[in-house]
């Protein structure tokens, strides 16, 4: 009987955690790149910098988190 909870195998888990730790490489590099390119696509504040660093952060840890489980 089914407990209702999904189980992944180990090589579910791992593409899961390497989509999260490149998505946080994307994440941190489009804040730097438009940060330090203020005329390409508006006004880029440092709280937007800083946004994308922590979502780029949470998201690396994430994916480092579910690799070591």
């Amino acid at each position: 009987m089914r407990d209702g909870r999904t189980r992944f195998n180990r090589e579910q888990v791992a593409l899961i955690a390497k989509t999260l730790a490149d998505v946080a490489k994307l994440l941190f590099a489009s804040s730097v790149i438009w940060f330090f390119i203020p005329g390409a696509s508006g006004a880029v504040t440092l709280g937007i910098f800083l946004t994308g660093t922590v979502f780029a952060a949470l998201f690396f840890w994430g994916g480092i988190a579910i690799l070591k489980s």
